[in-house]
């Protein structure tokens, strides 16, 4: 019985942190692509996702900071990006798949640097990320 009941308990746990995650889809609007260019605030390096914060000017030159969510750090390397390719200061343009409840809060598609690089680096898994 003890077994039984330790055997459930790992089950139970391996599974629970999988139906916490969302689903991207569910949460941004996967169906278009929104460019915001501005300045890289912060970043936050660290599962689940790697954060970017974004400063992104409105009509008055005001920086609206924009919440930039990723993929997983590995990920994130598997795709070429370490965590030093952005730094805070960096001025980049990022292709998003934005908060389908209206905050400023985004899902990565595309990152083009200052340098011309473009990294593709879309959080949606199953083909469903749009062309950037």
């Amino acid at each position: 019985m003890r077994t039984l009941a330790s055997s459930a308990a790992i089950v139970l746990l391996s599974v629970v942190p999988g139906l916490a995650h969302h689903t991207v889809a569910n949460s941004f609007d996967v169906s278009r692509l929104v460019s915001l260019t501005g300045t890289v605030t912060a970043i936050d390096w660290k599962y689940p996702h790697v954060i970017y914060h974004l400063g992104v000017p409105d009509a008055t030159g005001a920086a609206i900071d924009w919440e930039i969510e990723s993929r997983h750090p590995q990920g994130m390397q598997h795709d070429g990006v370490e965590p030093d390719t952005i730094r805070a200061g960096d001025r980049v343009t990022m292709n998003v798949m934005v908060a389908r409840d209206g905050s400023r809060h985004a899902a990565t598609a595309s990152i083009a640097l200052a340098d011309g690089r473009i990294l593709r680096v879309c959080t949606v898994t199953n083909g469903a990320c749009p062309p950037s």
